[in-house]
């Protein structure tokens, strides 16, 4: 903490007084960076969405998250270790909020194909989930560049996504319709 304070250039009662103490400031930092990245992945997904492109929605999403972790592998490791190894408040919104707006893209997607969409929900969990521990052996590792990795998960989850009826949507002339109506990804 002293040496936060030193960096900040405040003193340590002032940074305890505003965090109270270490987990308040962890706590802070993740926070700020969980929103950080749920926005920027919203977004991302918004405007591949708007595009109409389903397969481009899947790529623009894996791109903003390995972005964000090759940008800031420290804070993204933080967040991750804090989420599998001492579940809070932050690392749960964090989870929950880039699962369910996957999830909400997924439901209009799967509706305007046709399909069930019962299984947008886990598909929605279940792509973070991929992309958290895909993410985490690519810091390890670093065996192939960030955009060889963003391939191959788009390729494992677009290839799910027609097996369930997806390939409907692959754009012929017209966008897809965004929120608020029948569909898009």
């Amino acid at each position: 903490m002293e040496e936060l304070a030193a960096e900040a250039g405040i003193t340590k009662p002032i940074l305890y007084s505003h965090f109270g103490d270490r987990a308040g400031l962890a706590d802070a930092l993740a926070e700020r960076t969980a929103d950080l990245l749920i926005n920027t992945l919203g977004d991302s997904l918004d405007e591949a969405a708007q595009m109409g492109d389903p397969h481009g929605v899947v790529t623009k999403a894996f791109e903003a998250f390995c972005s964000f972790i090759e940008s800031e592998p420290s804070i993204y490791r933080f967040l991750v270790r804090t989420s599998l190894d001492e579940p809070n408040p932050v690392s749960s919104r964090l989870v929950t909020q880039i699962a369910s707006r996957i999830s909400s893209h997924l439901e209009r997607a799967m509706k305007a194909a046709g399909v069930d969409p019962s299984p947008a929900e886990p598909w929605g969990f279940a792509i973070v989930g991929m992309g958290f521990v895909a993410a985490e052996w690519w810091l390890d590792r670093r065996s192939m560049t960030k955009e060889q990795l963003i391939d191959h998960l788009t390729n494992l989850v677009w290839g799910g996504l027609v097996g369930a009826g997806f390939e409907r949507l692959v754009r012929t002339t017209e966008p897809l319709p965004t929120e608020g109506t029948a569909t898009g990804l």
